[in-house]
């Protein structure tokens, strides 16, 4: 049974009661969009095409709806391919030109979070193996940290490709414990990443900038506010 930590959220407030050793954790892995990058320049493609700014939500939402149903009826496909057909759908549901791609395409313009950059640092300097696991493709994902100043750090760039199999089901997590080795910690933004995580053997820590309120009747798992705080939690042994 995991001991739990107890912690308040801010770090000017951050203390950690755990009885875990704080370099228990051998290798940090983290989401990308949404947690290491901002989606902004994608909701800000949208308004520019006469959306509202919850367009994002709703092609993200559609992506996630498209990448299970491939997953579960075993008829994966790549990231881009389902991304592009949500797209369309979303567009048009939107009263729009589904033939436009500025969504899509400022995918490889993200920039990374302000304390990204410390955050992956310090961790890094610490001695964690630090990876990335993406339901995105392998190499956009490392043009991304490239041109984000990132991919210095990252030791490990991991995509759901490899095992033809989205988050959250358990093989991407679990393709990340067989290349790293236990334990890890799974670092997002994204609940129901966290739920996937978690269910495959990883320690988590929940990123809440963008969800706020625990969106699942399961267990709230260690939550941050972002990316600094969430490598304070760790560095001092509090994830779970």
């Amino acid at each position: 049974m995991r001991e739990k930590a107890y912690f308040s959220v801010r770090p000017e407030n951050l203390t950690v009661v755990s009885a875990r050793n704080p370099s228990a954790t051998r290798a940090v892995v983290f989401d990308v969009m949404g947690t290491l990058f901002s989606l902004e320049r994608v909701r800000e493609s949208f308004v520019g095409l006469g959306a509202a700014a919850p367009a994002l939500e709703a092609w993200f939402q559609r992506i996630l709806h498209q990448t299970a149903t491939v997953t579960i009826v075993d008829e994966y496909r790549p990231f881009e391919e389902l991304a592009t057909s949500a797209l369309r759908t979303t567009l048009a549901q939107l009263g729009l030109d589904p033939e436009r791609t500025e969504p899509l395409d400022s995918l490889a313009e993200l920039e990374p979070y302000p304390e990204a950059d410390t955050a992956l640092r310090r961790l890094s300097e610490a001695g964690l193996t630090v990876a990335a696991l993406t339901n995105g493709a392998k190499a956009s994902t490392e043009k991304l940290l490239e041109r984000g100043g990132l991919r210095g750090y990252v030791e490990h760039v991991l995509s759901c490709d490899e095992v033809r199999a989205f988050k959250p089901r358990r093989a991407p997590y679990e393709l990340a414990l067989e290349r790293l080795g236990p334990p890890a910690t799974m670092i997002a933004a994204h609940a129901w990443d966290i739920v996937g995580a978690r269910a495959a053997g990883l320690d988590v820590v929940w990123v809440d900038r963008e969800e706020q309120v625990w969106p699942f009747p399961l267990d709230q798992p260690p939550r941050v506010h972002d990316l600094a705080e969430a490598a304070e939690l760790i560095l001092q042994g509090g994830s779970t």
